[in-house]
């Protein structure tokens, strides 16, 4: 219980420093002469930009929370690989896909949801991809060093 807690605060730690990040760098990208924590569609729905950005610090937490849960279905070892891929894609689909539409980063229609559909799925098996030949390789080396443990 305690590893669980320690991975949502660490999650909702990382959101906020993600978010943070990566709406100075779009600020900055659109040459905005004020900080825009998420789309001005986004602002226009507050009466005050600050209740503005704290409803983003909140959201940018929650989808930290999702990303580390999620994570922890890695940790179910009696469950097959293709198990614990499925059931972490759903909670990372059905978790973040409406914190991204509460966050204004894209509209509620047919379109938009088809577009960020497959960009998340493309995103997802990029992300798979790499962290399966990292594990790879750090099998390799373990095997290696195992290998040469055995020849001394």
């Amino acid at each position: 219980m305690k590893t669980i807690i320690k991975t949502c605060l660490y999650g909702m730690q990382l959101g906020v420093i993600f978010g943070l990040f990566w709406s100075l760098v779009f600020s900055y990208s659109f040459n905005a002469n004020t900080y825009y924590a998420s789309s001005p569609v986004f602002y226009e729905n507050f009466n005050r930009p600050l209740n503005a950005v704290l409803v983003s610090i909140i959201l940018w937490g929650a989808m930290g929370l999702v990303f580390s849960l999620g994570s922890l279905i890695f940790n179910f070892e009696n469950w097959s690989l293709l198990k614990r891929t499925i059931v972490n894609f759903i909670i990372y689909y059905c978790g973040f896909t409406p914190l991204a539409i509460l966050a204004g980063w894209f509209p509620l229609n047919g379109y938009w949801l088809i577009t960020f559909t497959f960009i998340f799925i493309g995103i997802y098996i990029m992300i798979w991809c790499l962290n399966a030949i990292n594990t790879r390789k750090q099998i390799a080396k373990i095997n290696q060093s195992i290998k040469n443990n055995k020849q001394l």
